[in-house]
């Protein structure tokens, strides 16, 4: 499994597309999870830009980890961990052998640049006070997830995401060694 992490509005969600279709495996976005199994209750949560509990992420991420049979396959994961809790769960399901964490992406991108890929993308759930969330979610959980995957062991890749997206992807595989 490939962890894609970063601002939102970083292209977690392009470039996590393009290297899935390079590697030919699947590409599991959490976002996407989430959207089509809500509830009415969920849906008001995500346009808000509030966190969906690990209960209901870590449930639907379960269901499809075993529907394409990620302990046996490389994968992309896009949108996950979110929180500490997540960060422990995958590592934890990767030290147990249901899955392996083959490589973290972390793309690093500059607030203002991701605020104008947001408002550009027009997603019911992008608007300016969701963005502030979701930015100031980043500070508070990403960031510390990121250092907990190091100290866990495991290398994450810092990729500049303020670049055009080919050149974001010749990075992405140069740092993979693709």
């Amino acid at each position: 499994m490939i962890i894609f992490m970063g601002l939102a509005g970083s292209g977690k969600s392009t470039m996590g597309q393009l290297l899935a279709a390079h590697l030919q495996c699947p590409w599991i976005s959490t976002g996407h999870l989430l959207r089509s199994h809500m509830d009415k209750d969920t849906q008001k949560q995500m346009l808000r830009g509030e966190i969906i509990s690990d209960e209901k992420t870590l449930t639907v991420l379960d269901e499809e980890f075993r529907r394409i049979g990620a302990h046996q396959k490389q994968f992309i994961l896009d949108g996950t961990p979110r929180t500490m809790r997540q960060a422990q769960w995958l590592v934890n399901k990767d030290q147990t052998g249901e899955l392996k964490i083959t490589a973290v992406v972390h793309l690093v991108i500059d607030e203002t640049k991701a605020r104008e890929r947001l408002l550009k993308r027009q997603r019911p759930d992008d608007h300016e006070q969701a963005i502030i969330e979701r930015f100031s979610e980043y500070e508070k959980s990403i960031k510390p997830i990121v250092k907990y995957l190091t100290a866990e062991g495991y290398k994450v890749r810092d990729i500049n995401a303020d670049q055009k997206p080919q050149a974001v992807e010749e990075d992405i595989e140069q740092a993979l060694g693709l």
